[in-house]
């Protein structure tokens, strides 16, 4: 391994700690680089790296009981829904899991969380107030799909007056000023990311970047279970995130670099992070 490599790897080591258990998916990772300019851009995103660990975990529960409690939400008449389908266990499920002991007065809040939105349909009545929760925002997109979705199934059991608030421990700025302009309604993630490259760098570094990771990607499996590699090249609708879960599935809105595990010969690609479904 040349001494600039090797320099590498204990350099992000040191920045990402979490980095020390896939010494082997890096080493990878550089081997499929043909330029050291390559390996100097993927250098700069993990270092960027945000992995949402305990300690930031514990923290995120914390202010966003600081932020429901500034809201001025009563558990009287306040629902937290997950954005989960019916019988789905998604991220949203998994957190909401993680907060629902974390809100005060814990013994009144975790009686109001509930784990997928068609369950929420038989609880919600007029005039309550619905707070939609996600562990992170990409684009904002589903967030806002979500949200629809509620509002028609409560139509149909003639409830039409609800107020709504978003929350989430994480989510990309666009994605959160998506929700904002598309609901008129309060948001609330407790850490707020940036594209790592387009609104961190100027236009024409940015460009530059831009081009080299999308050399690398051509290096990936054009298609894997049925997903094609175009559709998420720069993370899902171009969201450059560097974001996840410490143990716990990739968002679709990082990187395929750091989790889409084919290369274009049809060999695999152990990766940094792990993406199902």
């Amino acid at each position: 391994m040349p001494q600039d490599v090797l320099q590498d790897m204990f350099d992000l080591i040191d920045i990402q700690p979490w980095i020390k258990n896939h010494s082997g998916e890096l080493t990878d990772l550089w081997n499929i680089c043909d330029t050291r300019e390559e390996q100097l851009l993927l250098k700069t995103l993990i270092s960027d790296f945000c992995m949402f660990d305990q300690q930031k975990e514990i923290l995120a529960c914390k202010k966003i009981d600081e932020k429901i409690q500034s809201w001025g939400l009563s558990y009287k008449n306040t629902w937290i829904v997950a954005t989960a389908n019916a019988g789905e266990v998604d991220g949203s499920t998994a957190g909401l899991q993680k907060l629902k002991n974390k809100i005060h007065p814990t013994d009144d809040w975790h009686l109001r969380t509930i784990g997928n939105i068609p369950a929420a349909v038989a609880k919600i009545k007029d005039g309550d107030t619905i707070v939609l929760f996600d562990d992170f925002i990409g684009s904002g997109k589903t967030m806002v799909r979500k949200k629809n979705w509620l509002n028609s199934l409560l139509e149909k059991e003639k409830i039409k007056e609800v107020k709504y608030y978003f929350l989430a421990f994480s989510g990309m700025k666009f994605g959160i000023d998506h929700i904002r302009l598309n609901t008129g309604c309060e948001v609330y993630s407790h850490i707020s990311l940036q594209k790592a490259i387009t609104e961190k760098y100027d236009v024409l570094e940015a460009s530059h970047m831009t081009t080299t990771m999308r050399t690398i990607e051509a290096k990936l499996g054009v298609t894997y279970k049925r997903k094609k590699i175009a559709e998420y090249s720069l993370g899902y609708e171009e969201s450059e995130a560097l974001y996840c879960v410490q143990n716990d599935n990739c968002p679709n809105n990082v990187f395929p670099i750091l989790w889409w595990p084919l290369l274009k010969d049809g060999t695999r690609l152990r990766t940094l992070l792990t993406r199902a479904g």
